[in-house]
């Protein structure tokens, strides 16, 4: 009876550490993370199309972020390298926001054409309950973190939809005038759980 018991827990107990393996191997990269750095005065991706989890085949665009089905991750933004902003009364270029649009969309919104002011509440509110969006007009996602140089948000991916980010870094002016803005804008692909 001791015998069948130690040898019924050794087998569940490989079968447990074969599942977890398994299930590692097998899962999406998780949390996402996306690597920027300014080059000119302007945001470069530097995270290649196939870094999370995105097909280069289908989907090219560097910085392209890919959620498989129940899926669920904090996407992480990093500016990295030299950050000093060489424009007119310049300091240093810091992340500032990130902002969604284009709701299933196969291209992107023009820079200004970011928010969710011409989707349906219905799609909106799947984004929404993806990402918490704090203005739906702009499509400014609500941090969970955020730093000179990373900013964090939180995607549930309960619903399955293309969507395009613009992720933003200002460089404030000494002389207090409007800050110099540069951003990059590739698209997240989100695969629900239904």
């Amino acid at each position: 009876m001791k015998i069948q018991s130690r040898t019924s827990r050794l087998i569940m107990g490989v079968t447990a550490v074969c599942a977890l393996a398994v299930a590692t191997t097998t899962s999406a990269k998780n949390p996402k993370e996306v690597s920027l750095e300014i080059s000119n005065n302007k945001l470069i991706m530097k995270t290649n199309p196939g870094d999370n989890d995105c097909d280069p085949g289908s989907s090219p665009e560097k910085g392209c972020i890919r959620f498989k089905k129940n899926e669920k991750s904090k996407i992480y933004f990093h500016l990295k390298g030299n950050t000093k902003c060489d424009l007119e009364s310049g300091t240093v270029w810091k992340l500032n926001a990130v902002h969604l649009g284009g709701f299933d969309s196969s291209s992107k919104p023009p820079k200004d054409g970011y928010g969710f002011d011409s989707t349906s509440t219905a799609d909106f509110n799947k984004v929404n309950s993806d990402f918490s969006i704090a203005d739906r007009s702009s499509g400014l996602v609500v941090n969970v973190d955020k730093k000179d140089k990373k900013i964090a948000i939180n995607n549930k991916n309960k619903n399955k939809y293309d969507v395009w980010y613009k992720i933003e870094a200002i460089c404030e002016r000494k002389d207090g005038k409007a800050p110099h803005i540069t951003s990059f804008d590739p698209r997240v692909k989100n695969g629900g759980t239904k």
